[in-house]
């Protein structure tokens, strides 16, 4: 008894020092982060005026200026709304479609090798080529930014999707089906958990991709958005106001990616995450 308690409270000690070892290592890594964002900031500081014309580089401090008189006169939010709506119909549109699309491919024998060049073709084809004729198609709304975004999503969820289901083992699915499991059981229990972590690295890294195809419609041809509004901040070279938009899409980014991380931890909370101990 007295043995058993031991061996539990060295358990339960070992698991404090790794948590508390995990959170060190956490804070050196924001640590580090911190310090080259602030070498970044200063090297930019310093090289406005001296190694470049300030009309063409700005410098920190008149970009956040900028950044907050755009956001409190309205003009932000006004233009980044639509943006928004463009990135998040996109992304859930072309998500979904890759989702499916690779579930079904991989239920259908030789589906996955007959369509595989296809894709990759259809992938290969540069996306901002196909922005012109979104817009003749249809129009300047936003119709042609959510589909140059889900274009841009589509292809990497499919074809990561389908990778990850390769990875499943076909012995371990076959000692399932031995066991009695229906096929969407087997789908369930085996290929949807091995495949998960294609699928949320897919998620993951088509969110900015998703920001991108909307960014070019309005680059291209629009009258509303942060690339309408980064369009025309660079034609009156008002160099602060083009990076104050360039800023605002990067915390979209970061904001989105933090969302996603939260459905990550909850849909993948069956997955061991390594804790790095103290030496």
């Amino acid at each position: 008894m007295a043995e058993g308690v031991h061996e539990e409270r060295l358990r339960t000690r070992e698991i404090h020092r790794a948590r508390r070892a995990a959170r060190g290592d956490r804070l050196r890594v924001l640590g580090w982060q911190l310090l080259l964002l602030a070498l970044f900031l200063a090297s930019w500081a310093w090289a406005s005026g001296r190694v470049l014309d300030r009309l063409f580089l700005s410098d920190p401090v008149s970009v956040a200026r900028a950044f907050w008189a755009i956001l409190l006169k309205g003009t932000l939010w006004f233009h980044l709304r639509f943006t928004l709506t463009e990135t998040l119909l996109g992304y859930v549109i072309g998500a979904t479609l890759g989702l499916a699309s690779a579930l079904l491919v991989s239920l259908i024998p030789a589906g996955e090798p007959v369509l595989r060049p296809f894709v990759l073709l259809a992938y290969a084809t540069p996306k901002i080529a196909l922005a012109p004729l979104m817009i003749i198609w249809f129009g300047i709304g936003i119709a042609p930014k959510v589909l140059l975004a889900a274009a841009f999503v589509f292809f990497v969820v499919f074809l990561s999707t389908l990778a990850g289901i390769g990875t499943v083992s076909a012995e371990l699915v076959s000692v399932v089906r031995v066991m009695g499991a229906t096929p969407l059981a087997v789908f369930g229990k085996v290929v949807l958990p091995s495949a998960s972590p294609f699928i949320v690295t897919a998620l993951r890294i088509t969110i900015p991709a998703a920001l991108i195809g909307a960014i070019i419609g309005e680059f291209i041809s629009a009258n509303r958005g942060v690339g309408y509004l980064i369009n025309a901040a660079s034609s009156r070279y008002a160099t602060a106001e083009v990076f104050a938009g360039i800023l605002s899409l990067l915390i979209l980014v970061l904001l989105m990616n933090a969302a996603l991380s939260a459905v990550e931890r909850r849909w993948l909370r069956w997955a061991p995450r390594p804790e790095t101990a103290a030496p």
